[in-house]
């Protein structure tokens, strides 16, 4: 309740004040739309700044939309005959499938493009792993049989289609540490797929962008057309001697 009335007090005193001295020289109507074009058009400058960045200012400071993630499948969902790349994975790296990129050694200076697959792969081997363990340890009353990080192995691998990352986990038991109270998983290696989808994480600062473009041009237009019909500065009408005619006082 205290950010709603601190918003509207902002917004009040700050555009409404500007308004109040715009409409008591040019008028309610021409104030308005004098203060709604700057209005605007700061909009603009800001949604701009929001999209595309400045020096010293990266893109996307603003309001963000759907962020980009990996969407799961397996191979009788629909997604697997988009992305059939998926039927030619056979557990490990080859036939167009490569390892996920190592983590750059201490020191060194790893590329930008590489640390980003790098991060988005291990988000999908996290997710994995994570529903693994969800469903299978919720109907599972022996804690020793419990899946969890220690006793499991998980493999990221990766393929690029039609400019999208496929990926492929690749879950196996192993043998946790001594002392974990936990025993070795029996089942047989698991394969989860997924691909990445970008998200629209621009998608608000476009919105505001245009809107702030259509208000802008719109409003421009309307302080335009009534300037047309109530100048300013209008010079004032003269007599045919060229004098001035005197103010009506009234009729």
């Amino acid at each position: 309740m205290k950010g709603i009335l601190v918003v509207v007090t902002a917004f009040v005193l700050l555009p409404g004040s500007v308004y109040m001295l715009l409409a008591t020289n040019f008028g309610a109507l021409k104030g308005y739309l004098i203060a709604a074009t700057a209005f605007f058009g700061f909009l603009i400058l800001l949604s701009a700044t929001w999209l595309f960045g400045l020096p010293g200012t990266t893109p996307l400071t603003g309001p963000k939309g759907t962020q980009p993630t990996f969407r799961f499948f397996t191979l009788d969902d629909p997604a697997a005959s988009r992305y059939d790349s998926v039927r030619s994975f056979q557990g490990a790296a080859g036939g167009g499938w490569q390892k996920a990129p190592a983590a750059a050694a201490a020191g060194e200076q790893g590329g930008g493009a590489q640390e980003a697959l790098k991060a988005d792969l291990d988000v999908a081997r996290q997710t994995a792993v994570s529903t693994l363990i969800k469903e299978t340890n919720k109907d599972n009353k022996d804690s020793s049989k419990d899946l969890d990080a220690a006793n499991l192995d998980a493999k990221a691998f990766y393929t690029i289609q039609d400019g999208t990352e496929v990926a492929a986990i690749v879950i196996s038991p192993k043998d946790p540490p001594a002392g974990s109270g936990l025993e070795r998983p029996s089942f047989a290696p698991k394969t989860t797929f997924a691909y990445r989808d970008p998200g629209a994480p621009f998608l608000p600062s476009i919105l505001f962008l245009i809107g702030a473009l259509v208000l802008f041009v719109v409003h421009m237009l309307a302080l335009g057309l009534v300037e047309r019909r109530r100048p300013l500065g209008a010079p004032v009408a003269a007599t045919a001697d060229g004098e001035r005619q005197p103010a009506r006082t009234g009729t």
